[in-house]
């Protein structure tokens, strides 16, 4: 594996957030995230937590759509966007599945040694997850209700338009003991998370969203770095 790739790697936004990196303090990540939400009311409550009567529970209800966009400026400028849909099966078990479609800029990271001349160039990363989520409102009937735990499998698949060449024009700005030429190099990552989160209502509809993950499947390779944070901000039907 080229460091060209691994290094490529750290700078891929996760679905609901992103890693930032190292060597580009002028880049800036901005995370937002909008998902849509069923209500959470269980099949057989009599009563919503608001005192209110609860609307019965029936298949569309169970179903909830949203995703994440995300954005990164600066000498690496990412765009990320990860729509997804879960539907409640068991209790409050809900499982999803999502899409992933990852941008990426990278201003000036090859030196031309023919034209003297510093080299951007663009890269596409595409993927989806599946994930498994369970929320604590069977058992508790209070705030602690909106914590859940969490497991996801997710597969990413990209193209980087150039390939490792010890006789190649093209060095690499921040190592520049490493050579390039123009080419395709192809990598499929596989990630397996695990962790947990909290759900919290700001409003009836509005919920703020925070969890924590850790990649059992870290590697040179992966884009993540341990552990792995998502915030978001979701709007409930």
């Amino acid at each position: 594996m080229s460091k060209l790739i691994r290094y490529f790697l750290l700078l891929l936004i996760i679905p609901l957030g992103w890693t930032g990196y190292s060597q580009n303090p002028d880049s800036i990540t901005v995370i937002p995230m909008v998902t849509v939400k069923t209500d959470t009311v269980q099949p057989g409550q009599q009563k919503a937590r608001t005192g209110r009567t609860a609307r019965p529970d029936n298949f569309w209800r169970r179903i909830a759509l949203g995703g994440n966009i995300g954005f990164q400026f600066g000498t690496v400028t990412g765009f990320n966007i990860a729509p997804e849909a879960r539907i409640r099966t068991i209790d409050y078990l809900y499982v999803g599945v999502g899409f992933i479609y990852q941008y990426f800029r990278f201003k000036d990271y090859f030196y031309d040694l023919t034209e003297k001349d510093y080299i951007s160039y663009t890269s596409n990363t595409f993927g989806g997850r599946i994930y498994a989520r369970y929320y604590l409102r069977s058992l508790f009937d209070n705030w602690a209700g909106n914590f859940y735990a969490h497991v996801e499998y997710e597969y990413l698949h990209y193209i980087i338009p150039f390939e490792l060449d010890p006789n190649g024009k093209y060095q690499a700005v921040y190592y520049p003991n490493d050579f390039y030429s123009r080419g395709r190099e192809v990598r499929d990552i596989q990630s397996i998370f695990v962790g947990g989160g909290y759900s919290q209502p700001i409003s009836n509809r509005v919920f703020l969203d925070f969890l924590i993950l850790i990649n059992l499947n870290d590697s040179p390779y992966s884009p993540y770095t341990n552990p792995v944070f998502r915030l978001g901000v979701g709007v409930g039907l």
